[in-house]
């Protein structure tokens, strides 16, 4: 068996040469270098990639806003509508409750005839 010799030399030394050892040579010193200027390729191929992606996103977001906007239209002018048809029915259950008030006014008068409340109930 071969005993392992420990390296010997300043440390300085050691780091540069398992640098170099890592990198894998000259190949690994030319794919760094590689990698180093085309850097801005890749920031701009990303910068694509993402422009795109949220494109993709925002192009279903925006017809579906326009959908929402013009369900959001239509909810209005039922809500319209409905106020006003309200409003309507109000003026019709004032108008009841007042024929109502003079009927049981008429029915509960002691000197009331029956032709005189069967031509009050005719008129109406």
């Amino acid at each position: 068996m071969i005993a392992a010799v420990a390296p010997t030399g300043p440390p300085w030394v050691q780091i540069l040469l398992s640098a170099v050892g890592l990198l894998g040579g000259t190949g690994g010193v030319v794919a760094f270098a590689t990698v180093l200027s085309q850097r801005r390729k890749f920031r701009a191929d990303t910068a694509e990639v993402l422009t795109d992606t949220a494109l993709t996103l925002i192009a279903p977001l925006k017809t579906r806003v326009i959908e929402l906007e013009a369900e959001t239209a239509e909810a209005r002018r039922l809500a319209l509508v409905a106020s006003e048809q309200i409003g309507d029915l109000r003026g019709v259950v004032d108008e009841v409750k007042t024929l109502m008030r003079g009927w049981r006014a008429a029915i509960l008068d002691p000197n009331a005839t029956l032709t005189q409340l069967r031509d009050l109930m005719h008129r109406d």
